[in-house]
């Protein structure tokens, strides 16, 4: 919409797979859920984006709705520009194959890794790319996946961020392949290892997730800290040793006793506040590590005691977005069936109802709201 290229209505020419051959779509439209300015969604007919000779234009199946997308919505992003289609948890079909692009089939399945790197700074060669000097991610930058139809930048296409769906794989859960990625960044940073006490603090996806990755590289006991009692339920039929309430009187004492009176070895806050970071620093281990994986909102001030890091000598590790790398290792883990996340997509809507899907994320109505396109 604003990306230096195109402006937020396109132009329809198409290229479907055949070299030198392009089929004209004239007048044809699409919908798409627009955000113009703060708390203003709006559901327009937009003509369909065009296909440039090295991009490539997905027909969406399935797109996740996550806290950052209602971050955008009622507060902003640092990289959000107006007007802009959110979405970044993306899955759909290849509908069109610029001329000039390779490595891309028509009609394939496929999942989107949202950040568009350079492919060629110090973060890029080193496999970093999620912390490209230059990168622009979808949904923030450019266009994203709630729309019918959403274009692939060259830079994306040339870089690999189209990634073929495992058979057997259906898109609603292919689309939770970037945040699965993103926990699989968090934890690889960590060095979670056999035999471990992990805690996560919040029980929504990506808590569940975390925890789901914890038990896969062995971790010895997993502690989930949530306090809403459904969630605190939904979490505890997956792979967590004990699903406590933060709320309960003596829950201190019990992960001290679970944990020999030690504390934990890893902490993992899955939720945005300043409690989470608290109770992660208090009930971590000596030397023991902290993953700073969910950003706090902009209005909230973090008071917490920080010499416990230096009297503890907790080692600190921030955990932002996910590499192509980090992905390809989620939709491996998706595509075999290693990690399961069928039951915890708990509702499944509409276009036309991302404005109700944003307040369901919200309240903390659902566990994992995806939007569906036929």
């Amino acid at each position: 919409m604003d990306d230096g290229k195109s402006t937020l209505f396109f132009s329809v020419d198409f290229f479907h797979g055949v070299p030198g051959h392009r089929q004209q779509l004239g007048g044809g439209t699409v919908k798409a859920v627009v955000l113009e300015g703060k708390e203003k969604l709006v559901l327009r007919d937009l003509p369909m984006p065009e296909c440039g000779d090295e991009e490539v234009i997905i027909r969406l199946e399935a797109c996740g709705i996550c806290r950052t997308d209602m971050k955008c919505f009622y507060t902003g992003q640092r990289d959000l520009k107006l007007p802009r289609i959110l979405g970044h948890e993306i899955s759909g079909t290849v509908f069109a194959i610029g001329k000039k692009a390779a490595g891309v089939t028509l009609g394939s399945r496929v999942q989107v890794s949202p950040g568009l790197s350079c492919g060629s700074c110090r973060f890029c060669r080193q496999g970093r790319d999620n912390m490209c000097d230059y990168l622009e991610i979808m949904g923030f930058n450019y266009d994203g996946g709630f729309a019918q139809y959403l274009r692939i930048p060259a830079r994306g296409v040339k870089n690999g961020v189209l990634h073929e769906i495992p058979g057997g794989l259906s898109f609603v859960e292919a689309s939770m392949t970037e945040p699965l990625a993103c926990c699989v960044n968090m934890q690889e940073s960590l060095g979670i290892t056999c035999g471990e006490a992990v805690l996560v603090v919040g029980g929504g996806r990506l808590g569940i997730l975390t925890a789901k990755l914890a038990r896969l590289r062995g971790a010895g006991k997993v502690i989930l800290l949530e306090q809403n009692a459904k969630r605190r339920a939904l979490a505890a039929q997956h792979e967590i040793d004990y699903c406590l309430n933060p709320a309960d009187s003596g829950v201190w004492e019990e992960i001290l006793k679970i944990t020999g009176g030690r504390g934990v070895d890893v902490a993992i806050p899955c939720c945005p506040g300043p409690a989470a970071v608290n109770i992660s620093l208090q009930l971590l281990a000596k030397r023991g590590r902290f993953g700073f994986f969910s950003g706090l909102m902009h209005e909230e001030a973090l008071t917490v005691d920080l010499n416990l890091i230096h009297y503890k000598e907790i080692t600190a590790i921030g955990g932002y977005g996910c590499s192509l790398e980090h992905n390809r290792k989620a939709l491996r883990l998706l595509g075999s069936g290693v990690v399961k996340v069928k039951e915890m997509i708990t509702r499944e809507i509409m276009l036309q109802e991302v404005e109700e899907g944003i307040y369901m994320v919200k309240d903390l109505a659902e566990l994992s709201v995806v939007v569906l396109f036929s």
